[in-house]
């Protein structure tokens, strides 16, 4: 029935630039009905309220606090709960008006709710409400089985002895190895369904093998013998040695458990660098007339612009100057140049990094930017951007000069296709121009008097070579030159 059920699957294009396959989406179908058969002993007039998914790459988020109450009453629009997912805490919106009937996770419990679980019951009505408090249902109890409850085309009359063998068996099937990892675990013995692969789409690689070896923690399966005939002296030397004794802790240590944003950066981020082709190009921007230029608008306006708003403007510029920049790889092999320019800017915030985007830059002034900028960078670092202020954008932006870093190079924020890294000011020495239109650039005649110094920032382009070849990165850096060596440019 599966084979049957692929075909009439159509991948719509926001699932295709999600990587998801058809087997995905029949998966996450099972998983689906699942959860509603198991609230189908719910009256007529019940409703049962799953966890959302509230971005593209969420599998489970951790409810952080509710705004409804037990019993109360809500309309459309209103948020019910604060949700913590993979990037932000999201408000829980409701889609119609309604009672909240029974709250089945609240917040002590709600750490790590798969999506698709149901969180709450919800009613149309006072004397609906009323119907199901006196029928005195078991509510909790019926979540719990939820996670309990069968596979589809499962048999009820089938022994737990045969319903375990059948679990181990495609437990077994479902683990891919990589031919490295095989040749190892199949060499000592180590049962490949204890280990959690961490390639893509749960693959075994290599190193998960040496891992499993090393740690002796996982199921060894039985290995016959070469020959039955070993003589007592090497049956004493194939005893097992007795475990070293665990050396003294230097001093106290405290496990910290990783944030949900901090596990899917790290999925993300290892996922780029593991599929993406990185290659790096790197330049110097002169920029005296831009610290100059911001000098003036203070004196004039009260206020100027950051470094970073600049950064951000003439990424823009240079976007548009060279469009193939602002593209990305698809799943079928071409590339998409993308219709708008929207430069995400990297922000630091106590649970991780997340990207902010200012859409449309090209078509931004600066201090249009820098407004939004900051309201962005505020709101974001208080957990309370929306979905569409951070999910999405074409290009992005690393800066880490207020932090004193001269240059450093970044990962590619998937599916983009070029990230830029951008490292702070620097005084250097240089001959002064008038000198070098005197002189000549391969003249030694060069005085003191004759120097002066400027101020230098470095920037690295991190892109993805399947898409941009090294002649593009390098126009790219140079029209981004251009703008920041000269920001009277980008006012044209």
């Amino acid at each position: 029935t599966t084979k049957m059920f692929r075909q009439y699957i159509r991948l719509s294009p926001r699932a295709v630039a999600l990587k998801l396959t058809k087997s995905d989406v029949i998966t996450k179908t099972r998983k689906w009905n699942c959860c509603v058969r198991c609230f189908s002993s719910l009256p007529e007039f019940a409703q049962a309220l799953p966890m959302p998914a509230l971005s593209p790459t969420m599998t489970s988020g951790n409810i952080s606090s509710w705004n409804v109450k037990e019993g109360a009453a809500f309309d459309a629009g209103d948020v019910l709960c604060e949700v913590e997912t993979d990037k932000a805490t999201v408000d829980y919106e409701a889609v119609d008006a309604g009672i909240l009937a029974k709250i089945l996770i609240d917040e002590k419990a709600g750490k790590n709710v798969p999506v698709g679980k149901t969180i709450a019951i919800v009613v149309e009505d006072e004397e609906d409400l009323a119907k199901l408090q006196s029928m005195n249902l078991d509510l909790h109890d019926a979540s719990a089985e939820q996670n309990e409850s069968p596979s589809p085309g499962s048999d009820s009359g089938d022994s737990s002895g045969s319903n375990a063998n059948q679990t181990t068996q495609a437990t077994k099937e479902e683990k891919m190895l990589s031919p490295a990892a095989r040749h190892l675990l199949d060499n000592h013995g180590v049962d490949p369904s204890q280990i959690v692969g961490t390639g893509k789409r749960g693959m075994i690689t290599k190193g998960d093998a040496l891992m499993a070896v090393k740690g002796g923690s996982t199921k060894q399966l039985p290995v016959q013998p070469v020959t039955e005939q070993i003589s007592a002296s090497q049956q004493a030397t194939t005893t097992t040695p007795q475990p070293a004794e665990a050396p003294e802790a230097a001093g106290d240590v405290t496990d910290e458990e990783l944030s949900t944003m901090r596990k899917v950066i790290a999925s993300r981020l290892t996922e780029s660098k593991r599929e993406l082709p990185h290659f790096y190009t790197t330049i110097e921007c002169e920029i005296d007339e831009v610290l100059s230029l911001r000098e003036t608008l203070k004196k004039e306006l009260g206020t100027a612009p950051s470094i970073n708003d600049m950064v951000v403007r003439a990424s823009a510029l240079a976007l548009r100057d060279v469009p193939l920049v602002n593209s990305q790889k698809v799943s079928d092999g071409t590339i998409e140049e993308n219709d708008h320019i929207d430069v995400s800017v990297a922000v630091a915030t106590p649970s991780g990094l997340i990207t902010p985007i200012i859409t449309n830059a090209d078509k931004k002034g600066l201090i249009e930017i820098s407004t939004d900028m900051k309201n962005l960078a505020l709101r974001a670092r208080e957990n309370k951007l929306k979905l569409e202020e951070f999910q999405g954008g074409s290009f992005t932006v690393s800066n880490l000069g207020m932090f004193g870093i001269n240059d450093f190079t970044a990962v590619i924020n998937l599916p983009q296709a070029a990230i830029l890294a951008v490292g702070g000011g620097v005084q250097k020495v240089k001959v002064s121009k008038s000198k070098l239109e005197e002189i000549g650039f391969e003249s030694n005649e060069v005085d003191e008097k004759d120097l002066e110094t400027t101020t230098v920032m470095t920037v690295s382009l991190s892109a993805d070579r399947r898409v941009v070849d090294d002649a593009t990165a390098a126009l790219f850096l140079q029209c981004f030159q251009s703008y920041m060596s000269k920001p009277i440019r980008m006012s044209l």
